[in-house]
């Protein structure tokens, strides 16, 4: 690093230094309301989210209501620097971006993500985004960052944990139903409570139904309205508390039906145009052309078990154990509709030149086993486990690219091995230095039918990503910490190549090394909270996907920068009203073709890093007060994201341009039963979450414009 880059993560650690004297006045103040402090598991134990040495971000059940986190990807709306967006291929799947690392293809099976997704601390290799709403949710956490020691499996751009309600020992029931746009409707129901007289055993149900008509875009070719969507979930969980053990057991199974993703033609006779002044074909987004009928059909199952055993003194051993399939397919027509004319073919209308269908089934193991202890009288804490994931899968694709008829088939295997452990020593009181590492080793092969020709690979990518970080409570409300952390991802095979050469080239891992310093602190009689943290990301071997003018695409191995800084405030300023905000301001750029590999073939030096924005900045409040028998609430927010990049090579067609989201809510609650009326993206702004392009297909995909909710729930 350089002087100012070491200048500018010291600025996190110097500022409550300089802040420290200010905050203790402010705490002589008077005794309102304090914020609830919130315990978080970013590092497997639980720990106060103000004294865990991680940037982490952490919404209760109150605040995922309230914030209408309905889908995973609605996290981004309301957390810094975290960005959920679907896959271009069907439209059930996500790809979620930290700190703008992310995914190349999340559609393919041969594509893997950098951010890991983990419900109940289980991997989720391949997720829906609207899973979550089956599920009990008790909170969820964002950590920032590489999470290369604790959690290694594809987190080296950081993690998205949902952590579900355990089934307590008393009965409680949560039922609501309701309607919205499109003609939305949907029923959910949550139960849980002991299953015997001492309470040891407790069980728990959750589960939700929800279809919604057409409407969300007009595809004028065929002449109706798409976006139709049907959707059941649901969860079971049984969990035991025994006096030396517990153990918990859950089941899932969803199953997601659409008319499937339609994406928007531009004109690519006006790609010399500004990003946000390239018309569509159809003349507006919400029009589509394309003569080629999209669908999903997703269909998700599986189990885990969870088992503690209390092994005497503080030392605890635990084993977790899942299993889950995956049965997705898809087929979307990517170039949106183009005219016939552009290729010469008298009478008007339109077709599609970018023709993919994809039937694929995945299925994985893993099966994690760590120990938990102090020693040393408590001076030492530590984690140290051994990990293996397992997954298997196939696919086959279909395409037709300029009418040119092409099928691909893949087997894919991944197995991958870690062993794990973390150890924290308490040099003074207010003092601890943590020292871990990961080695992982990921076994990959490959089995394929590509152009009529086999290609079959077996390749082994292994890394150590050691982690040190330093923790100082400087006083009883300002935290300091510092970290150096390093990320891995195995490197893969290009599975939309098209071609054997392509596919039998596989691209080399990818690592991270990431520095991080910042404060978590508290004034104002712990009724404010600002919690600052600045990193540095080193990427060696960055994967990332370029496309070439025939349609073939390639994920190559690049070097880049990414710097930035992060801020969270939050504030309860009365016992009535609270108020919050977060903001980042980064930059990136691609350095040079990885010495690991790259024929340059995007070009990408000098870019700015896929959906890296130089500023995002979001900010809500709550209100609540009684009015007659009950309590009325309501509250907003906003979300303002700066324009960026959907693709590596910085083209104007994956421009994404700026964009300021509100959404907002109204409540009455009386004793058990509510009334809510919500709404997201209010101002109905009209917007693209991706792009690209190639000759004449050049299409963007189309973000949601404005929607509304109202329900009605009872709860005991």
């Amino acid at each position: 690093m350089n002087r100012s880059t070491r200048t500018f993560l010291a600025m996190p650690l110097l500022m409550p230094c300089l802040l420290a004297p200010g905050l203790a006045v402010g705490q002589e103040r008077s005794a309102r309301p304090a914020l609830e402090s919130i315990v978080v598991t970013a590092q497997r134990t639980e720990e106060n989210l103000q004294s865990t040495p991680v940037s982490v971000s952490a919404l209760d059940a109150s605040a995922i209501e309230r914030l209408q986190i309905d889908s995973v990807e609605d996290v981004g709306q309301v957390m810094p620097n975290v960005l959920i967006r679907p896959v271009t291929g069907g439209s059930a799947g996500i790809t979620p971006y930290i700190r703008g690392g992310s995914v190349t293809d999340g559609a393919n099976i041969t594509s893997e993500p950098e951010v890991g997704i983990y419900i109940d601390d289980v991997f989720q290799p391949r997720a829906a985004a609207s899973f979550i709403e089956a599920l009990d949710i008790e909170r969820i956490e964002v950590l920032r960052g590489p999470q290369g020691t604790l959690y290694g499996r594809n987190s080296s751009a950081g993690a998205l944990k949902v952590i579900t309600r355990l089934p307590g020992d008393t009965a409680r029931l949560k039922a609501e139903a309701g309607a919205g746009t499109w003609n939305e409707r949907y029923a959910k129901l949550s139960v849980s409570g002991p299953l015997g007289a001492d309470g040891r055993l407790r069980g728990g149900f959750a589960g939700i139904v929800r279809d919604r008509d057409g409407g969300r875009q007009d595809n004028l070719t065929q002449g109706e309205e798409v976006g139709a969507e049907d959707y059941a979930g649901f969860q079971t969980d049984l969990y035991y508390e025994g006096n030396a053990w517990d153990g918990r057991i859950k089941a899932f199974y969803s199953d997601y039906e659409s008319d499937g993703l339609y994406s928007s033609a531009v004109d690519p006779f006006a790609l010399d145009r500004p990003f946000d002044e390239i018309p569509f074909t159809s003349g507006d987004i919400e029009d589509v052309l394309t003569p080629f009928p999209s669908y999903t059909d997703t269909v998700q199952y599986g189990a885990s078990l969870h088992l503690t055993r209390d092994l005497g003194g503080t030392n605890t051993l635990s084993s977790i154990t899942s299993w889950a399939e995956l049965e997705d397919d898809w087929a979307v027509g990517f170039s949106g509709g183009v005219p016939g004319a552009f290729l010469g073919i008298p009478g008007g209308g339109f077709v599609e030149l970018f023709e993919r269908e994809s039937l694929s089934e995945q299925d994985s193991v893993s099966q994690e086993l760590r120990l938990d202890g102090t020693a040393m009288e408590g001076l030492l804490n530590y984690q140290a486990g051994l990990y293996y994931f397992r997954e298997t899968g196939t696919q086959s694709i279909t395409s037709a690219i300029f009418f040119g008829p092409a099928f691909t088939e893949f087997d894919v295997t991944t197995d991958s091995y870690a062993v794990f452990g973390q150890a924290s020593f308490n040099v003074t009181a207010d003092l601890s230095l943590t020292v871990g590492g990961r080695f992982t080793r990921d076994e990959k092969s490959l089995d394929a039918l590509v152009a009529g020709q086999n290609v079959n690979r077996s390749d082994n990518f292994e890394e150590f990503t050691p982690r040190v970080a330093l923790e100082y409570q400087l006083n009883q409300d300002v935290f300091l910490f510092a970290s150096y952390t390093e990320g891995f991802k195995a490197g893969g095979y290009n599975g939309l190549g098209a071609t054997p050469q392509a596919l039998d080239t596989p691209f080399d891992t990818q690592t991270v090394s990431a520095w991080e310093a910042g404060f978590k602190s508290e004034f104002l009689d712990r009724r404010a909270r600002l919690n600052v943290a600045a990193f540095f990301n080193d990427y060696e071997g960055l994967q990332q996907q370029s496309v070439t003018n025939a349609g073939v695409f390639i994920t190559e191995n690049y070097d880049a920068e990414h710097m930035g800084i992060e801020v969270e405030l939050s504030a309860q300023l009365t016992a009535a009203l609270s108020i919050w905000a977060n903001g980042v301001y980064q930059d990136s750029e691609y350095t040079d073709v990885s010495a690991s590999g790259g024929s340059a073939i995007g070009a990408l030096t000098g870019n700015r890093m896929i959906t890296v924005f130089d500023e995002q900045v979001s900010a809500g409040f709550d209100f609540s007060t009684i009015v007659g028998p009950g309590t009325l609430a309501f509250g907003a927010n906003i979300n303002h994201r700066g324009d960026h990049y959907s693709t590596a090579d910085n083209a104007e067609i994956g421009h994404v341009k700026d964009v300021s989201l509100i959404d907002a809510y109204i409540s009455f609650q009386r004793d058990r039963w509510k009334i809510r009326l919500s709404g997201k993206n209010l101002t109905d702004e009209n917007y693209w979450f991706t792009g690209f392009g190639f000759s004449l297909v050049q299409a963007r995909f189309m973000a949601d414009p404005r929607t509304w909710r109202a329900s009605v729930s009872y709860e005991f």
